[in-house]
């Protein structure tokens, strides 16, 4: 059992949790994740770590609330505890070397990119970070980025926050203007980072993504996370999360990520009722 020392509302759909996991929060990287189950018979789910304490023993997450197991965990406020909590997994964002990057984030993927920015400005590494939102009521991380980051794009869909526009539209902005980055590392949804490789593959720059399709053991024995990157079948869980952009299929990513629309609609209607039973007992 992990207790939840804090909670905090980002959005009205993300919420940030840290959690006390001392083990974890020894060995955690940025770009790891770990594995939850907020309750005995709840779904195994992955998330990212957000953040990491090593002295206070603590790890961050930070979850949309999009089905049955995440409204499950949002469910549970301070000092309640997660039943199961698994990590660090996957192997760690490569940070050593690099001068200057752009670091790319869209909607909640931001909050995997964060500590990716954060570690890479502690190692001395200039940061350009770019993140993008559909409107202003979604932006997280606002400050969290700016403090990390030596330039700093925020974008929206509807221009009601930030520039309007895409991220792509901030990065290749940037390259023209004659930046050139040792790398960029994109994470948010699959279409954005399909986009972004795309931009990048024509100025010939290395471009890391986050891939996070249907998980289940985190072990790499299920072979439900399988992608195909350059020809070849990985696991996300143990060869990732993060692969080379321009080799990722993004298409037949996008294909298996909605074969189990139906099954978590059905998921997240059943805890919907559960909870709203509960409270009203």
């Amino acid at each position: 059992m992990f207790k939840i020392v804090k909670k905090l509302e980002l959005n009205p759909t993300v919420t940030l949790m840290s959690v006390e996991a001392p083990l974890i929060a020894k060995k955690a990287e940025p770009g790891q994740f770990i594995i939850f189950r907020a309750m005995a018979d709840s779904e195994r789910v992955p998330l990212t770590i957000a953040d990491f304490d090593r002295e206070a023993g603590t790890i961050t997450i930070i979850f949309q609330i999009v089905g049955g197991a995440t409204m499950e965990l949002n469910s549970l406020n301070e000092g309640d505890y997660i039943h199961d909590f698994v990590g660090p997994l996957g192997v760690a964002s490569h940070t050593d070397g690099l001068k200057k990057v752009a670091v790319v984030g869209g909607g909640v993927g931001c909050a995997i990119a964060y500590p990716i920015a954060k570690k890479l400005n502690n190692l001395g590494c200039e940061v350009h970070s770019i993140v993008g939102f559909r409107n202003r009521d979604l932006v997280i991380l606002e400050n969290e980025f700016s403090a990390v980051s030596d330039k700093m794009c925020l974008m929206t869909d509807d221009g009601s926050y930030g520039t309007k526009g895409l991220v792509t539209n901030a990065l290749e902005e940037l390259i023209k203007e004659g930046n050139q980055y040792d790398e960029v590392i994109a994470i948010g949804p699959l279409i954005m980072m399909k986009f972004v490789a795309q931009l990048t593959k024509k100025y010939n720059i290395k471009t890391v993504v986050s891939m996070n399709p249907i998980m289940i053991d985190g072990t790499g024995m299920c072979g439900g996370c399988r992608l195909t990157v350059g020809g070849e079948t990985k696991f996300a869980c143990v060869d990732g999360p993060d692969f080379d952009g321009h080799l990722v299929d993004f298409d037949e990513a996008m294909r298996r990520g909605t074969m189990y629309k139906e099954f978590e609609q059905h998921a997240r209607d059943n805890s919907c009722n559960l909870l709203n039973k509960e409270v009203t007992k």
